[in-house]
Parts: C-alpha cells; structure tokens; sequence
C-alpha cells in the first residue's frame, strides 16, 4: 500500500471558557506544529464562552501570518458539535483534534 501524502495539517480544538489558559494553550499548540515537516493550521473554535475566550481567539487569528483560524459560535452546543463546525473549517489532508485544557 502507497503512504498517503500528507501536505497540509489540521488542527482543531473546542474551546469553553478557557481565557486563564487560553495564551499558554496557543504559544504551545503552535511550537509544537512548527516542528511538523507540513504546513499547518490550528482551528479554534468557541463554543460560547461566557468569559472573553472568543477575543482572544480573534486576535490570535488576526495576527499577521497567523496560523490560527478562530470559529465563533454563537451560544454553546457542546463539545461535539464544536469540533464538527472545526472540522467543516479545516483544509488540512490530516486533522488532529485536541483538547484546551493543559
């Protein structure tokens, strides 16, 4: 059996009410990708958060050459319905889901 080519990786993580982790989760997250041998994006998606997780993910995503795309939801529909809106935002040939807490 030929390997699958693998160009382009996927990240996605459900995040609720992760504003005290949310920093260290992304300056983590996006070390660890950077020692892929692929291209990478990381997925975050908000399931929403009563705290200012949502922010933070903008901003993040925003950066200029960011690797993070921020999905907002607008109210919490729970853990999986998160990672599968994550899932409908990725380009990746591989995803790799996660979860926030550390």
């Amino acid at each position: 059996m030929k390997p699958y080519p693998i160009k382009f990786v996927s990240i996605v993580i459900p995040v609720y009410n992760e504003r005290q982790s949310l920093p260290e989760l992304l300056r983590r997250t996006e070390a660890a990708c950077k020692q892929l041998d692929h291209r990478f994006e990381i997925v975050l998606v908000d399931d929403g958060s009563r705290d200012d997780s949502a922010d933070i993910l903008q901003r993040a995503a925003e950066r200029a050459d960011s690797p993070f795309v921020a999905v907002i939801l607008n109210r919490n529909y729970g853990q999986h319905a998160a990672i599968m809106a994550g899932f409908e935002q990725c380009q990746g040939d591989v995803v790799i889901t996660l979860d926030a807490d550390l």
